[in-house]
């Protein structure tokens, strides 16, 4: 039950959140749940690949559903991620399989920006001084 839970609020979040955010969500509906059940229950869903940990230039996990590699865009203002909607370049992990004495598994790439609310605002902003 505990891992449904879990799981649904995941899935209705759509913003990648950490998993404080996903704790801080479901404990509104049910304060019995613990932040370390939660948190196994996110790495343990990750482990067996049906959730994807995301790692990000602020240095948190992140965690999604969709389990298959792509790339992120993040706003530098107010830290929304989003899904890139480019073509993952499967390309850079077949052709580069090894580098020197590095081998490569995978790679992700993310994209900073504003996203549109936060340009909107910039935009006021500026327009007010």
């Amino acid at each position: 039950m505990q891992k449904q839970i879990v799981m649904h609020t995941l899935k209705e979040m759509y913003n990648h959140p950490t998993a404080s955010q996903v704790y801080e969500q479901i404990h509104k509906d049910y304060p019995s749940i613990s932040k370390s059940t939660v948190f196994r229950i996110l790495n343990s869903a990750c482990e067996n690949k049906e959730i994807m940990k995301i790692m990000t230039q602020d240095k948190e996990v992140h965690y999604e559903t969709i389990n298959r590699p792509h790339y992120h865009l993040r706003c530098r203002r107010c830290g929304k991620i989003q899904d890139a909607s480019l073509l993952y370049q499967t390309e850079f992990d077949e052709r580069q399989s090894k580098i020197g004495d590095f081998y490569i598994e995978g790679h992700s790439i993310e994209f900073f920006g504003l996203c549109n609310d936060c340009m909107k605002k910039e935009r006021e902003e500026s327009t007010d001084e």
